[in-house]
């Protein structure tokens, strides 16, 4: 849809201009952009309208992952970086040792796959693994456990970039990803493994469905889906080391997708993309635009940490997760290796152009020459 086209933007006003005298009915709802607008613009009533596509009790996340970690979160954490980065360095070892194991384990199950890379990266870790803001704040939000959990809490990434889904539309959204990267790994080739890689590694970071440790699980998820196609191997990495500088071309690729994806969203909301790159600036450009007398207010002073998981006007939450959830589940639904978006091909190019071609991996010590279930089991004990 061409939000720039005026007529069109002056429809999108229209239409919110109304929805904010109501907002608190769109709460919760799961919606496919597509088929929402359309029934507005051909006269159907909003209330009707919402009922016919919301579409969140179609998709029931259905994962059977066993594991739970019984460390969970203490009451304080031990935070180093000295330690993370020695830590991180055995984990990628045994992930990347584990990795034939868990593809077998779990086959043609890429949601409990993907539990389990991160159970496997975090459980046992909380501790030391979390800043302590993190820990804060899970702490205060009264999370009894995080590894391999999805998430039943706000979050976003990228320095306030981009708000995630919410925790109550996570799920539906999470399984609707999952069984569409499912769903392409029937038909994907050595010519289009690239752009999977990347549709799987973006919309999980927009996703971002666990607590924390989000990025190192979208870059691992990359080796899985490589290890279950079996050809096409290029990484970001030789080793699986996340400080590489292809790690780093790539994370700024992904924050520039992203960035796309919030100017797209302003143009739904009838708004200028010019100044639109992170979730704040949608709030601010949405407050000025619809409710010009409580802008000056809001916005008087710049407060150190600009508006996020939350707004003094909460219509515009209201508003923006109904308006970004329904684009992102119309753009998971939606993508083809065929004709993939502009955004993924500049992924997919970056991960076949530039991406380590020899991947070697680290050997695993003897020591934890063990199955994967007795691995998965001895660290939930």
């Amino acid at each position: 849809m061409d939000t720039d086209d005026k007529d069109v933007r002056r429809k999108f006003v229209q239409f919110w201009e109304v929805f904010f005298q109501n907002s608190a009915q769109f709460r919760g709802a799961l919606v496919s952009a597509h088929c929402f607008f359309d029934k507005v613009w051909q006269g159907t009533a909003l209330s009707p309208a919402l009922t016919e596509c919301d579409v969140k009790h179609l998709y029931p996340l259905d994962s059977r992952f066993p594991y739970r970690s019984a460390q969970g979160l203490a009451v304080s954490n031990c935070y180093s970086r000295t330690a993370v980065d020695s830590r991180d360095q055995f984990l990628s070892a045994r992930f990347h040792a584990l990795l034939p194991q868990i593809v077998a384990e779990y086959r043609d199950a890429f949601i409990d796959q993907l539990r389990c890379v991160h159970f496997l990266g975090m459980a046992g870790n909380e501790a030391m693994m979390l800043y302590p803001s993190q820990h804060k704040r899970l702490y205060a939000e009264n999370v009894q456990s995080i590894a391999g959990e999805v998430r039943g809490i706000q979050a976003g990434f990228g320095d306030f970039r981009f708000n995630a889904p919410t925790p109550a539309n996570l799920p539906p959204l999470l399984a609707v990803y999952a069984n569409k990267v499912e769903s392409l790994l029937q038909t994907v080739d050595e010519t289009s493994i690239h752009c999977l890689v990347s549709f799987a590694q973006y919309y999980f970071a927009l996703l971002h469905p666990f607590y924390e440790r989000c990025g190192r699980t979208s870059e691992e998820l990359m080796y899985l889906l490589f290890e279950r196609v079996g050809f096409g191997w290029r990484y970001i990495s030789a080793t699986g080391d996340r400080s590489s500088s292809l790690a780093h071309e790539r994370m700024t690729l992904i924050n520039r997708a992203a960035e796309g994806f919030n100017r797209k969203i302003a143009g739904y909301f009838g708004l200028p993309s010019e100044g639109i790159r992170k979730t704040p600036d949608i709030y601010r450009a949405v407050t000025a635009k619809y409710f010009a007398p409580q802008y000056p207010g809001i916005y008087a002073d710049e407060l150190p940490r600009p508006f996020y998981y939350q707004h003094p006007q909460q219509e515009v939450i209201d508003a923006y997760h109904f308006l970004m959830e329904s684009l992102l589940l119309d753009e998971i639904m939606g993508f083809s290796l065929q004709q993939p978006y502009p955004h993924i091909m500049r992924l997919g190019e970056h991960l076949r152009e530039a991406g380590e071609q020899v991947y070697q991996g680290y050997a695993m010590p003897s020591a934890w020459g063990r199955e994967l279930h007795s691995v998965l089991a001895g660290i939930a004990e």
